[in-house]
């Protein structure tokens, strides 16, 4: 009986243990059935709701640190290619500029050498500028030297066919004789263009483009309009419009340097002081005549300066009224006339007029002047002409 019980007992055991959990959820659900404040709603439910550990985040190592020299590598290898182009373009630059010595050297040598004049010689001196000359510091081109050149050339050869007669052949003997002729005359001509532009300079004579064209257009009008004047100009010389300006643009600039040089008031200071010291010669006792004979530039010096009688009217009013003033026998200061200084010597007064005698220093003419300075000039010639 006692097991029975025992066994009974032990049956309703597990029931009651079983039950508690039930319970515990029925108040869960009742508690979860009643209102909740408005003020914790979601503090209930986070309650409620299970709780979840967080991940922790993995710690990633450190990364060490780059040395300069473990990026080097790196570095070459992004630059590796523009590295190998750099010594390839550098060669390339290189015998790009050795062709170019060459080619300016063999010309060098066409041109001082045998003093070409080829087209091909041509073309390259208006790139190079090779000096054919220099006067007083300054250099003249070996293009300047050509374009002088074949104008005289083309000339040459036109003037003959038009005149029927015979062109010789360049390189015949009177063909080589009258080469080397017009290539002097370039070197003339250009020397005498150099010095004009050193004049033009030192006197501020400038010329403008507007000067240029306005006597092209000149030009124009008296030889039958533009379209002639160009043809006959090609066939003749061998010039285009360009030419025709450069040309132009030179003489305007002799003209100009020409009366700049005229007024100089320095040019008729010198001619002045020759005079005053003619005068101081003969204060010092000199013969007129002799003296006249040595110094004069006047047509009658070979007369001692002897004009005659000379009435009103037949010389200058300056001469004849200085004149008038003299005793006779007496010598005039320096006078200034239209040409140049003179010094006068009375000789004689009568009703006819009054005989005497001067001594003419003229004025400086500009072709003088110019020769002058031409002379004086530092001309070194560097081709073969």
């Amino acid at each position: 009986m006692a097991d029975k019980n025992e066994q009974r007992e032990s049956s309703k055991k597990p029931k009651s243990q079983t039950s508690a959990p039930k319970r515990s959820l029925d108040v869960r659900q009742k508690n979860a059935a009643k209102p909740k404040s408005d003020a914790q709603p979601e503090a209930a439910e986070a309650a409620l709701a299970p709780k979840t550990t967080p991940k922790p985040k993995p710690v990633l190592p450190e990364a060490p640190a780059v040395k300069a020299a473990d990026s080097a590598p790196l570095a070459a290898a992004k630059t590796a290619p523009h590295a190998s182009r750099k010594p390839l373009l550098i060669k390339i630059g290189v015998a790009i500029v050795a062709v170019v010595v060459v080619i300016i050297a063999i010309f060098a040598v066409l041109i001082y050498a045998f003093g070409s004049t080829s087209p091909v010689t041509a073309a390259v001196v208006s790139v190079v500028p090779y000096p054919a000359e220099r006067v007083n510091g300054h250099f003249v081109s070996y293009n300047d030297y050509l374009f002088e050149v074949n104008a005289n050339e083309k000339a040459y050869v036109s003037n003959a066919k038009l005149n029927n007669q015979t062109v010789v052949s360049w390189s015949s003997a009177d063909g080589k004789k009258l080469l080397k002729q017009i290539k002097q005359h370039a070197l003339t001509k250009l020397e005498t263009d150099a010095i004009t532009a050193q004049l033009a300079t030192k006197y501020k004579v400038t010329v403008t483009s507007k000067e240029v064209d306005a006597l092209i257009n000149t030009l124009y009008q008296k030889y039958g309009g533009k379209d002639t004047l160009l043809k006959t100009l090609s066939q003749i010389y061998g010039w285009n419009l360009d030419d025709l300006k450069k040309v132009i643009y030179k003489q305007l600039l002799a003209q100009k340097v020409q009366t700049a040089v005229g007024a100089d008031p320095a040019i008729d200071a010198q001619t002045k002081a020759k005079a005053e010291d003619v005068l101081t010669k003969l204060k010092a006792g000199a013969d007129f005549a002799a003296t006249a004979k040595q110094y004069s530039q006047a047509t009658d010096a070979s007369a001692g300066g002897d004009l005659g009688t000379v009435a009103k009217g037949q010389v200058e009013d300056a001469v004849y009224n200085a004149a008038v003033a003299l005793p006779v026998g007496g010598t005039s200061a320096v006078i200034k006339t239209q040409y140049g200084y003179q010094i006068l010597r009375v000789t004689d007064k009568s009703d006819a007029g009054i005989h005497m005698s001067h001594i003419l220093i003229e004025n400086v003419s500009f072709s003088d002047y110019f020769a002058g300075q031409q002379n004086d000039a530092k001309v070194k010639v560097f081709i073969k002409s």
